[in-house]
């Protein structure tokens, strides 16, 4: 049976990861995908720009402004060193939950190399993105903190991995906005073929990279590899040449994401949805490349429970619906 995934992304309430894993292994399972735990309540190295750190080859230190680049190549950071714990804790917590069940992919959320550039600092206090060698240094590292990360993942969990690259900040790179941290002068804008051949190195790493940037660059993302928009509903010019994208995507196997909205019918939404998706000439079997997201911002236990439901009923029911069609 052809089968969208389901997929969880989001920050979650609370500090107990073990929670986290427990809800959503009791709501999804196989082929759907877990998100691991992202906990902003544990502290700025648990989130963001401090799951990079967590990650990264460099050396960072947590200043009050924010995480900072620092000289030299030995990571030696208190800060970073809890950041590295941390993941660990995270990783190892979704194995403790599911004890025997099988786990083979799970989805994780960080900060892409343009937004780690805007975010991070280089030791003169200056963005990393001010500094052209930095920017070649810190891209090349972002690579290598997927790896890691991902690596990770498969030697503790024997899972596969499928990473949301956060890349917001992105459009404003290349707009030329970003301010400088004084706030009296702006960036340089970043070339938009710069920004593609940092996409392009994470996308060529071992993970299923989607990168969710601003509307004006998935075009760009898309020429790196797998991209995630919002589900494109009505009939205009933007919803045409996003189905066009999708369409060209998952003809070429390339898995595409879809962030679901909140629904009253996951049922009826469902159809709708498949509805849509025939009605603008794609294959069906193209939705097997097709990854529906569910996304969470802090809500609380019960209001996760029943995202999680709504996510797993709309992915199954839409395979349903189409056999009947």
């Amino acid at each position: 049976m052809t089968h969208p995934i389901g997929v969880v992304d989001g920050t979650f309430a609370g500090t107990d990861p073990h929670a986290v894993y427990a809800l959503q292994l009791s709501e999804i399972g196989p082929p759907h995908i877990p998100a691991l735990a992202e906990l902003p309540a544990v502290g700025p190295h648990a989130t963001e720009l401090g799951k990079v750190v967590a990650n990264i080859g460099l050396p960072f230190e947590l200043r009050p402004y924010g995480w900072q680049l620092q000289r030299g190549d030995r990571i030696t950071s208190t800060d970073q060193r809890r950041a590295i714990s941390h993941r660990d804790t995270i990783i190892q917590a979704l194995v403790d939950v599911a004890e025997d069940a099988e786990v083979p992919e799970v989805a994780v959320r960080l900060l892409g190399p343009v937004s780690t550039m805007v975010a991070g600092m280089l030791p003169s206090g200056q963005r990393i993105l001010r500094d052209a060698g930095a920017r070649a240094d810190v891209a090349a590292a972002w690579a290598d903190a997927v790896t890691n990360l991902t690596g990770r993942i498969r030697d503790v969990v024997g899972a596969k991995t499928t990473v949301f690259v956060q890349e917001f900040e992105a459009g404003k790179a290349v707009e030329g906005t970003i301010r400088s941290v004084s706030g009296v002068e702006v960036e340089r804008a970043l070339d938009v073929s710069e920004v593609r051949t940092m996409w392009q190195i994470a996308a060529a790493t071992d993970a299923t990279i989607m990168i969710d940037t601003n509307a004006s660059l998935t075009t760009t993302a898309a020429e790196a590899g797998s991209v995630v928009v919002a589900w494109p509903a009505g009939r205009t010019q933007q919803t045409e040449h996003t189905w066009e994208l999708v369409d060209e995507l998952v003809s070429a196997q390339t898995p595409v994401a879809l962030l679901l909205p909140s629904q009253d019918n996951p049922e009826r939404f469902a159809e709708e949805c498949i509805q849509q998706y025939l009605a603008w000439g794609l294959a069906p079997a193209g939705l097997e490349h097709v990854r529906l997201v569910r996304r969470f911002n802090g809500e609380s236990e019960l209001s996760v429970g029943a995202g999680l439901e709504e996510l797993r009923t709309v992915a199954e029911h839409a395979a349903q619906y189409l056999t009947t069609l």
